[in-house]
C-alpha cells in the first residue's frame, strides 16, 4: 500500500506539471516533447542496471520500438493544445476509457468474463464525462481538441497494448527506453534553448519540467513493484490518481469548477472506481 501511494503522488505531480509546462511555461510541442522525453532518460538511465534486460537480437525489437515511438510521439504532440483547453482532472477523466477499452480487448481476444455489473460501471462513467463536458463547454471547446483527444486517447491505449504484446520480443524498459532516446533526438533540432530560456518561466520553467521525471521514473517503477506483488492495487493506481487530480481541481482557488463539473467529476470517480470493484 505504501509504495502504491507513492506511485499516486509520483503520477499526481506529474499530471500538474504537465498543466504547468504548457499554461505557464508556454513551451511547444517541440520543447515539451524534448523536455520530458530527455529527462525521463536522464534519469530511467540510473534503473537499466536494476531492470530484465535480458533479450535476443532479431529485426522485430523494431517492431516495439516503432510503435511505442509512434504512441509516445502523439501524446507529447497532441498535449500541449490539450491542456490549454482543459484542466489535469478532466484529461486524466477521458483517459480512463482506456481502462474499459483494456476490458472489453481481454474479453473479445483474451477470454475474460464479461462483467453486468461493469458495463454498468462504464455507463455511470460516461453520464459522468457527459456532464463534466456540458459543464466545461464555455471553457472547453471540445470542437477545437476532439480529435486531439482522440488521438490522446489511442496512444495511451496503444502503448499498454503494444507493451503488453511485446514484452517477449524486446524487454519493455528498453523498449520505452529506446522510443525516447529517439524522440529526444528528433525534437532537438526543431528547438531552440534561446528561445526556450527566454519564456515567461525561463530557466526555472525548464528545470521545473525536467525535475519532474523523477517522479515519473519513481512512478514507474513503484507502479510495476505494485503490478508484480497485486494486480488489484495496480489497477487502483489510475482511479487513486483520478481522486487526487479532482480533489486538487475543487480546492483551485484561481479556477474552481462548477457544481456540475464537480456533480460530474464525482459520478466519473464512481464509475471508475465502482468498474474495477466490479471486476
Amino acid at each position: 500500500m505504501p509504495v502504491m501511494l507513492l506511485v499516486v503522488v509520483c503520477y499526481t505531480m506529474c499530471a500538474l506539471n504537465d498543466k504547468y509546462a504548457v499554461s505557464r511555461a508556454h513551451f511547444d510541442r517541440s520543447e515539451l516533447m524534448f523536455l520530458m522525453a530527455s529527462g525521463t532518460v536522464f534519469f530511467l538511465a540510473f534503473t537499466l542496471p536494476f531492470s530484465e534486460l535480458s533479450f535476443e537480437w532479431s529485426w522485430k525489437i523494431l517492431i516495439p520500438i516503432s510503435l511505442i515511438t509512434l504512441c509516445k510521439y502523439t501524446e507529447f504532440a497532441v498535449l500541449p493544445a490539450i491542456l490549454s483547453n482543459m484542466t489535469p482532472f478532466q484529461l486524466k477523466s477521458w483517459v480512463g476509457l482506456t481502462l474499459f477499452m483494456s476490458y472489453f480487448t481481454d474479453v473479445i481476444f483474451y477470454d475474460t468474463a464479461l462483467s453486468v455489473p461493469g458495463l454498468g460501471f462504464v455507463i455511470l462513467t460516461f453520464a459522468g464525462l457527459a456532464l463534466t463536458a456540458r459543464a466545461g463547454r464555455v471553457s472547453t471547446d471540445y470542437r477545437k481538441i476532439w480529435i486531439l483527444l482522440l488521438l490522446y486517447i489511442s496512444a495511451k491505449f496503444g502503448y499498454g497494448l503494444i507493451m503488453r504484446s511485446t514484452k517477449e520480443i524486446f524487454p519493455n524498459t528498453l523498449t520505452l527506453y529506446a522510443a525516447l532516446v529517439i524522440l529526444a533526438l528528433i525534437s532537438l533540432p526543431r528547438i531552440s534553448f534561446k528561445k526556450m530560456l527566454a519564456k515567461p518561466e525561463g530557466k526555472k520553467g525548464v528545470l521545473i519540467v525536467m525535475l519532474a521525471k523523477l517522479p515519473n521514473t519513481a512512478g514507474l517503477l513503484g507502479e510495476n513493484y505494485t503490478a508484480a506483488r497485486s494486480l488489484s492495487n495496480y489497477s487502483f493506481i489510475q482511479p487513486l490518481i483520478l481522486i487526487s487530480l479532482f480533489v486538487s481541481a475543487v480546492i483551485d482557488r484561481r479556477n474552481r469548477p462548477t457544481r456540475l463539473a464537480v456533480i460530474g467529476g464525482l459520478v466519473t470517480v464512481a464509475g471508475i472506481v465502482g468498474f474495477q470493484l466490479a471486476k
